[in-house]
């Protein structure tokens, strides 16, 4: 028995679950009391870019993560691992 599987399709599903599963921006933010609003400010970018990174609908770049993590003076593990569990 052989099993063929598209690759990129798997790759982007992984992806998917993998992000959904570790996202934690909107909750370092909420617990920090700041907003998307003022997150693209201090990066430089646009509110519905951080709008997008907060709802999973994309992710920022392994740069942008860390320039997140200097801004909310946090370690960049916070911004991807659940800690509390």
């Amino acid at each position: 028995m052989r099993i063929i599987i598209n690759v990129n399709t798997f790759a982007l599903n992984l992806n998917k679950i993998t992000m959904d599963d570790l996202n934690r921006l909107k909750v370092v933010l909420v617990e920090q009391k700041k907003t998307g609003k003022w997150l693209a400010e201090q990066l430089g970018v646009s509110t519905t870019t951080t709008s997008r990174w907060c709802s999973n609908v994309s992710q920022p770049d392994l740069q942008t993560l860390n320039k997140i993590a200097k801004v909310l003076n946090v370690n960049m593990k916070d911004l991807i691992v659940d800690n509390d569990e």
